[in-house]
């Protein structure tokens, strides 16, 4: 059921319309260490409410309260937050619409876990694998898709490819049909979920990751996977098709020096992921500003902004997940990414279904 495009033709124009950023947060539970040191839960959720409770003064409790398209609790499992969130987006992206689902939050909140997950308890991305090939099997047999799928990571502003790695910087580019995209990242052709799983456990093998005091895997490095679905009917003489874009973002998570305890080569590792998702917030505040965004928008000042340029404010489907901690010692950085978050919500993108002419098309028995 794939076919393989040896050129593509023109996109046809189809409607567009606005697609507000849909945010969700997650509360992940108290690690050892948090329990240990008894910490004090500092977050409550009721509903799409999330509230934050500053500790510095118990006696006169301060709470701030943010409204979210959705708030979990740490008794919420993937399963749920797939439902959610994964699907709605992957059955978009079948309609030929673009999609990227990103987790943001400090080191050590849960947003690997969250995106990745474990054998027993599995995360977006394989959650949203199996959900895609399922629905490859299902549909009539004239249907055809190819799924294709890449897997980049940003390191010290330097873009690599974790499915060929060679150690050169890969450059970022721009094209009035293809969007944004990296010239020469492997492109590989996947028939089934566990072809992807295979793959991207292939990558994270190559993916920069550390111990630090917050977080014994920490990630060191921004990740995106791609996967690319392209379809169409082969009863169609005119070739008409459609073709999306699924980004799944792993951003490495912000850090101070004193709590991370990093030193030497982590510490520069996080200077560096602290200034790009710094630049990330400088994007999200110009977007949200109507008034900035009609002027200029960062997006070159990092290489994590220019590649998600189009997922933010530009024709995409987009859900961030911010990923909170509940213990009283991250309070600074939890109010930040709730903060962030509800900023973020308040950005529009201009979506269109990606609809498309394959000028060649050489079908695969």
């Amino acid at each position: 059921y794939f076919f393989v495009c040896q050129g593509q033709g023109l996109s046809t124009m189809s409607a567009e319309s606005a697609e507000n950023v849909r945010v969700a947060v997650r509360c992940r539970p108290f690690i050892a260490k948090e329990k240990q040191d008894e910490c004090k839960c500092i977050i409550k959720m009721d509903g799409i409410r999330t509230t934050i409770l500053n500790p510095s003064n118990p006696h006169q409790a301060k709470e701030t309260s943010f409204t979210f398209d959705h708030s979990y609790f740490w008794d919420t499992d993937s399963q749920k937050m797939y439902d959610d969130l994964g699907q709605p987006l992957l059955e978009k992206a079948l309609e030929g619409y673009n999609a990227t689902i990103f987790a943001y939050g400090q080191t050590g909140a849960g947003k690997s876990y969250t995106m990745t997950g474990s054998l027993s308890s599995p995360g977006i991305i394989p959650l949203m694998n199996e959900h895609l090939f399922e629905h490859i099997e299902s549909v009539a047999t004239n249907r055809k898709f190819l799924v294709t799928v890449s897997y980049l990571e940003i390191y010290q502003e330097v873009v690599h490819d974790m499915l060929n790695p060679h150690g050169k910087d890969m450059k970022i580019r721009q094209h009035p049909a293809l969007g944004i995209y990296v010239e020469g990242l492997a492109e590989l052709v996947v028939r089934s979920g566990n072809d992807i799983a295979r793959l991207q456990d292939q990558g994270n093998k190559v993916r920069r990751m550390a111990a630090t005091d917050m977080n014994e895997h920490s990630s060191r490095s921004h990740s995106v996977f791609i996967v690319h679905v392209k379809q169409r009917d082969e009863d169609d003489s005119l070739g008409q098709g459609l073709t999306a874009k699924i980004n799944l973002v792993d951003l490495a998570g912000s850090e101070r020096q004193g709590a991370a305890g990093t030193e030497s080569q982590t510490l520069r590792e996080g200077s560096y992921i602290n200034k790009s998702l710094s630049a990330l917030g400088n994007v999200i505040n110009a977007l949200a500003d109507p008034k900035k965004r009609m002027t200029h928008v960062p997006y070159r000042d990092s290489k994590l902004t220019r590649i998600l340029q189009e997922s933010l404010g530009g024709n995409c489907l987009t859900v961030m997940m911010a990923m909170v901690s509940p213990a009283d010692y991250n309070y600074a950085e939890s109010l930040s990414t709730l903060q962030f978050a509800n900023r973020a919500k308040n950005i529009k993108n201009t979506t269109r279904k990606n609809e498309v002419l394959f000028l060649v098309v050489l079908f695969q028995l």
